[in-house]
């Protein structure tokens, strides 16, 4: 299964076209970027520096936190059964399905379940990002209160990769971290997939820094700690 994100390193910004393919975002594209991300973008990433938005890369890792402890190492058809193990178990999976144009009524999927049948490969994209959506919904709550707990939870933020930089034009940017006090709007906004959203709080977040925050409204990586 493929990550719904581009990786950082190949991604030059400003834009962030987000988003869904098999297991992300709903599909929209953020142009919407603030006056002060597109003198950012503008400024230095036109000049070589690779990075995401900062919304977008925290979002990954959120992603990394809930789902890739299993997905790196099963096969497509493990996570096939994976994703349908959830959804039979969950009252609201029938209209998730639904919405996501998946008709087969709960036979059908229990065939699917049990290696009968199998959904062609349009329906089993459907179903991953069905079972994605739910689970972030389903796990907002727990993930807010892991990441509250204790004071808050730290973060690891990656600068932009300046490798393709002319060496003038680099800037002095350094790994930095930064704790979150209080993560409800972030998981909110995570759990319903707003992109534009999570630009937002990223935003403020960095307003919060010493110096130089505006250089870090684009990074390369963000890591969650604990």
């Amino acid at each position: 299964m493929h990550s719904p994100y581009q990786t950082a390193a190949a991604t030059a910004f400003p834009t962030w076209h987000a988003t869904s393919t098999a297991c992300g975002w709903t599909a929209r594209v953020v142009t919407a970027l603030t006056n002060e991300m597109k003198e950012m973008a503008m400024g230095h990433g036109e000049l070589g520096a690779q990075g995401v938005e900062g919304g977008r890369a925290l979002a990954e890792s959120l992603d990394r936190r809930v789902f890739d402890d299993v997905a790196w190492r099963r096969s497509d058809e493990e996570l096939l059964q994976q994703a349908l193990g959830y959804l039979v178990k969950k009252k609201s999976a029938a209209d998730a399905l639904h919405a996501h144009g998946i008709t087969a009524d709960a036979d059908t999927v229990a065939a699917w379940r049990a290696k009968v049948r199998t959904p062609g490969p349009e329906e089993q994209q459907r179903l991953q990002q069905v079972f994605r959506e739910l689970r972030r919904r389903n796990i907002a709550p727990y993930l807010t209160r892991v990441l509250n707990a204790d004071g808050g939870t730290r973060i690891e933020i990656h600068p932009v990769d300046q490798e393709s930089v002319e060496a003038r034009h680099r800037r002095d940017l350094r790994v930095r971290w930064k704790n979150i006090w209080r993560w409800n709007a972030i998981i909110a906004a995570w759990a319903r997939q707003d992109s534009l959203e999570m630009e937002h709080l990223w935003q403020g977040l960095m307003s919060e820094m010493e110096s130089d925050h505006r250089s870090y409204y684009f990074v390369r990586h963000i890591g969650i700690l604990g």
